[in-house]
Formats: structure tokens, C-alpha cells, sequence
């Protein structure tokens, strides 16, 4: 079995104390960023920048795995950076991410907002500009978050007719070297047959952060195999095994035809793995997770690469 990389990283913070580094908060924080800077379609960046992170930090030669909370700040700003999001670098440097950026409901803001993302022609624009502010005018909002105003827009613009994507789509879709469909291609007949039926996921991979990341759906499992509850370990622990040899099979087949010069990290995910063993192994959700992490063990045993992230829900 290929080992899964688990170690705790902790963060060491400013009054000395210590926390556990969390990847989803930090993914919250840039996600955040990336809306006050008003980049809502790079805003899936912040994905790939957090899992960057933390495949640095379990990396790291230090025997301890412990990083100063300014040392991570400038690690994420350094990377914000260099992937030219100098703006997005600001807004986390000045508070961590914890930001609470607000701009005022006017014409002249809001169209300043907008320009950055909305790719309609100048009459189209300037109609969704104005109902924007209108609606701002009767819910009585005379400033707002960047997101709430782009989320009004975006609701306007599809009310329109045939329209041109914003910029920033096409940049995000060409950001990613290989998309979801283009991976799901190069997968074998019978693994791709799991995909079809739901139960498993491969997604793109993209140029900050290549890797592969599975996604196993346990309850599309169940229906699959159609167990019914209750069931027990040992009933399904072959068909895990089994579902272990689909995703190296994935894994070989993604690498095989990418010709990657070195084999890139694994991200394997089960996020309904706690639901499942509540309803077909009759267990209880917060007590759950010791058995969760022991299934999930099974699905990487075949994996011949080690697993950088093991994640269950």
C-alpha cells in the first residue's frame, strides 16, 4: 500500500501559539481576494494556489512541519505574484485575506467594476450597469461587496440575448493544460464507464498546480454494485480493492499519455464517505471518521504513486 502523506502542519502565530493549518480556509480567504479584486472568473485559481501550498508545506525537508503564519503570508503572496495577480497579492498582504472590501452602488464604480469582466457590446453594457444601480437604489445598498454587484450583473447579462463570453472566461479556460473532457478521454473503457455512472471523477489539470485529483462518490458506488443497508466491512472491502485497481489503472493511462517529465502529485477525495457509512453501515456521523479514513485506505492501495492528500466528508 502506498503511503498517504497525513502529517499535521502547523502554522506558529504572531502571539507564539500554534493552530493546524487549514487548507479550506486559506482557499475561503484567496476566494475572497479574488472577488474584491474583482477576478470572479480567476476566483477558481484559489483552488489550485491552496493546494499548491500545502503540498509545499508536507514537503518541506523541516522535521518539525512547523511554519510561521507570516512565512505562509508571504508564500501566497509570492505566488499571487508570479502567476500575475498583483492585485489579489495586495488584498491578501494587507489583512491575510480577511478582507471585507466594500465599493460604492454608483454609476461610476460599478462601471468601473464591470469593465473588467463583462464583454457585451457598449449599449448592452450600459443597460446592465444601470439596472445594477437600480436595484441597488430600491434595496437602499449605497455601498456593497464586489461579489454581490457582479452577481447582480451576471443575473442582468443572462436576461440578454446571444451574447459574447467575458474575457476572463476564455483565460480561465486556457489556463488549465489539460481540461476535465480531455482527461476523461484518455481514461480505459472500463474506468470511464465508472465515470459515466457517476462514480468516479477526474479533473482537468491545470498549469499552477499540476496534479491529479480524483473524486470517488461513495453513494454512486453503492447504487453501482447495489448494496443495500446494512452492509459490513467485509462485504465491500473487495469491491474497494476492486475500485483501488480502476483508479490506478486512471492514474497510469492520465500519465502514460500526458508523458509528464516527473509523475505528478495525487489528490484523492470521497466527500460523502461519512454520509455512507451512516446509512449502509448503520455508523454515527461524528464518530465515523476512523472507519472513513480505513475505507478510503482501500481505495488507494493500488495507487504505485503515494498519495499526497487523502480527503473524506
Amino acid at each position: 500500500m502506498v503511503k498517504l502523506a497525513e502529517r499535521a502542519i502547523l502554522i506558529q502565530e504572531f502571539d507564539g501559539s500554534r493552530t493546524v493549518f487549514d487548507p479550506v480556509g486559506l482557499q475561503t480567504r484567496l476566494i475572497n481576494c479574488f472577488l474584491a479584486a474583482g477576478l470572479r472568473e480567476s476566483s477558481y485559481m484559489a483552488e489550485d494556489i491552496a493546494l499548491a501550498v500545502e503540498y509545499t508545506l508536507l514537503n518541506s525537508p523541516r522535521p518539525d512541519s512547523v511554519f510561521g503564519r507570516g512565512e505562509l503570508g508571504a508564500a501566497v503572496v509570492r505566488m499571487l505574484e508570479e502567476t500575475g495577480f498583483p492585485d489579489v497579492a495586495a488584498l491578501f498582504r494587507r489583512n491575510g485575506g480577511e478582507t471585507t472590501v466594500t465599493i460604492d452602488a454608483e454609476p461610476g464604480p460599478v462601471t468601473d467594476l464591470l469593465h473588467k469582466f463583462l464583454a457585451c457590446p457598449p449599449e448592452r453594457f450600459q443597460r446592465v450597469v444601470d439596472q445594477v444601480c437600480n436595484a441597488t437604489r430600491q434595496l437602499n445598498i449605497r455601498s456593497a461587496s464586489p461579489h454581490l454587484l457582479l452577481e447582480l450583473a451576471r443575473y442582468y447579462e443572462r436576461l440578454a440575448e446571444s451574447e459574447q463570453p467575458p474575457a476572463e472566461v476564455m483565460e480561465a479556460a486556457a489556463a488549465h493544460t489539460v481540461s476535465q473532457s480531455e482527461i476523461t478521454a484518455l481514461l480505459p473503457p472500463e474506468v470511464r464507464e465508472l465515470v459515466d455512472a457517476g462514480v468516479i471523477r477526474v479533473n482537468g489539470i491545470s498549469t499552477l498546480f499540476p496534479c491529479i485529483r480524483f473524486f470517488f462518490i461513495m453513494n454512486r458506488f453503492a447504487e453501482k454494485f447495489a448494496l443495500t443497508a446494512p452492509v459490513t466491512e467485509l462485504e465491500i472491502g473487495p469491491l474497494l480493492y476492486r475500485m483501488s485497481a480502476m483508479l490506478e489503472k486512471a492514474r497510469a493511462a492520465i500519465e502514460a499519455s500526458l508523458k509528464t517529465p516527473e509523475p505528478l502529485p495525487l489528490y484523492l477525495a470521497v466527500p460523502d464517505m461519512l454520509d455512507f457509512i451512516v446509512v449502509y453501515l448503520g455508523g454515527e456521523r461524528s464518530r465515523s471518521e476512523k472507519l472513513g479514513r480505513e475505507l478510503a485506505r482501500a481505495l488507494a492501495a493500488d495507487f504505485t504513486r503515494d498519495v499526497y492528500k487523502l480527503s473524506i466528508s
